[in-house]
């Protein structure tokens, strides 16, 4: 019975190691074909095996970047409310050097949505907490200056697109100077 019990408990030892490692390597593997789908555009596959992998992520992939890909695949599916949740949950978790870009997402998913006054307070932030953040600030305001038409804030409106045009050297830039002096 002691010999038994002695040889049940070294097979479990033994085996129990790699048991305890294969989850890392099911969750490496789970992320890796999650990967595969997204960038094969199959977004309703990828999501759930990210889904799935936010449980116990592999060795260096952080959550934020798991809600990133969650927000994309919803988004691609156009299920902007998901995309907008998955965004937040990412920004709680992000380097401030990769916050700009998800808070333009969750500034965007807001427009998509309807939610224009929440749309300009998100996008907003942009310029305000990630000031060098380059071409994330100009589309802000752009978007920002949209929302604010659609609410009837014509004045806002302007002020965004002047500051969205630049300096109005690039395409955008003048298209965006043209949208203000069309509003005035």
């Amino acid at each position: 019975m002691r010999k038994s019990a002695i040889t049940v408990f070294l097979i479990l030892f033994l085996t129990g190691v790699p048991a305890i490692a294969a989850p890392k390597q099911s969750a490496s593997t789970d992320y890796r074909r999650a990967n595969k789908l997204f960038s094969d555009a199959e977004y309703s596959e990828a999501v759930t095996l990210y889904e799935q992998v936010l449980a116990a992520p592999p060795e260096g992939v952080p959550f934020s970047e798991l809600y990133i890909r969650i927000g994309d695949s919803h988004f691609w599916l156009g299920n902007f409310r998901k995309a907008l949740n998955a965004y937040r949950h990412a920004l709680r978790d992000q380097k401030r050097s990769e916050r700009a870009e998800t808070q333009y997402w969750i500034g965007y998913c807001c427009f998509l949505l309807g939610r224009d006054a929440e749309a300009v307070t998100e996008l907003l932030k942009i310029p305000e907490l990630y000031p060098d953040s380059g071409m994330w600030i100009s589309t802000a305001y752009y978007v920002a200056a949209q929302a604010s038409e659609r609410l009837g804030w014509k004045d806002r409106a302007v002020e965004y697109y002047r500051k969205a045009g630049g300096s109005g050297k690039s395409a955008q830039g003048r298209h965006a100077r043209w949208r203000a002096e069309r509003l005035k």
